[in-house]
């Protein structure tokens, strides 16, 4: 009976063992187990224009809100821009005054002149009438028909006058609006030189100190959002199957949590830094998103976790 015993005990060890060894050598192929990291949505704060930094109001690990001011900076680039398109308004408003004053020159002459090129053009008519009956001089005919052109030449001038200032005025009022929006823009945008975070979350990287000049589109700091999700490589040509919408489990060390394959990745060939840093596959990978089930608490970031 002790030998049954022992021939039973020895023959399940053996068939453990062998189940061991499968699982480290072979399971990989036949089920899903995958190395990730826990990773939150990346942004950073940029300016757009070249600045110089005045102030940054938060160190790496801090938290932040969404729109809380994190960085102070100033502009020479801004400055400079905000003067132009002052002085350019204040250019446009003095052509607009001439030009308005010019108008109403123009609107008071022109009624006279109108009035006045009627009354030649009647002298006209009742001369070349007297002409034809044989009571008027050729010279005086003449005089008439000159002073008529003449009076309508000056209210053809004036007319055309008034034409092309209202053209003008029309095109500077136009001028005039888009430049003032624009500076608004640009107001809005600098913002008096506070730049806010994007989104809630934590910061990851001060990348300026203060005093330093960053050109624009240079990241000052970089943030990872509060929304948080796995990112694990899977080599390609397993025996199993993914799926979007498969769940799985995530086993961060403190025990498994339920999880749900978001989005899959044909080819591992953008990874994000923290995750080269963590990993360095050699061979072809597929990357897999992986988002923590709902009222789940997810391990911080940057915690390596496997996925199975």
């Amino acid at each position: 009976m002790k030998r049954v015993a022992i021939k039973w005990t020895y023959l399940l060890a053996l068939i453990g063992f062998a189940i061991w060894v499968f699982d480290v050598f072979f399971g990989g192929h036949v089920y899903l187990r995958a190395d990730g990291l826990v990773l939150g949505q990346p942004a950073v704060v940029a300016a757009e224009h070249n600045v110089t930094v005045r102030e940054v109001m938060v160190k790496e690990g801090d938290r932040v809100a969404e729109g809380q001011v994190v960085v102070q900076i100033s502009s020479q680039q801004v400055a400079e821009t905000r003067a132009r398109l002052s002085s350019e308004a204040a250019t446009r408003a003095a052509r607009m005054v001439e030009m308005d004053v010019r108008s109403e020159v123009v609107d008071a002459m022109l009624a006279p002149a109108e009035d006045r090129e009627a009354v030649a053009a009647e002298g006209k008519i009742q001369l070349n009438e007297s002409y034809k009956k044989g009571l008027l001089a050729v010279i005086n005919r003449t005089a008439a028909t000159e002073q008529a052109y003449n009076s309508q030449k000056d209210a053809e001038a004036l007319r055309a006058e008034k034409r092309a200032l209202n053209d003008q005025i029309k095109m500077l009022t136009v001028a005039t609006d888009q430049a003032n929006l624009a500076l608004s823009e640009l107001l809005d945008l600098f913002d008096q030189g506070r730049l806010r975070a994007p989104l809630a979350g934590t910061v990851s990287a001060v990348l300026a100190n203060r005093g330093a000049v960053v050109r624009a589109g240079d990241p000052l700091l970089e943030l990872v959002g509060d929304h948080r999700f796995v990112v694990a490589w899977v080599p390609v040509g397993r025996w199993y199957k993914l799926e979007v919408g498969q769940k799985v489990s995530i086993d961060a060390g403190t025990g498994a949590l339920p999880g749900i394959i978001s989005k899959i990745g044909t080819v591992a060939s953008a990874l994000p830094r923290e995750f080269q840093k963590a990993f360095a596959p050699t061979e072809r990978l597929q990357l897999i998103w992986v988002e923590f089930q709902q009222g789940v608490t997810a391990p911080p970031y940057f915690t390596k976790v496997v996925i199975n």
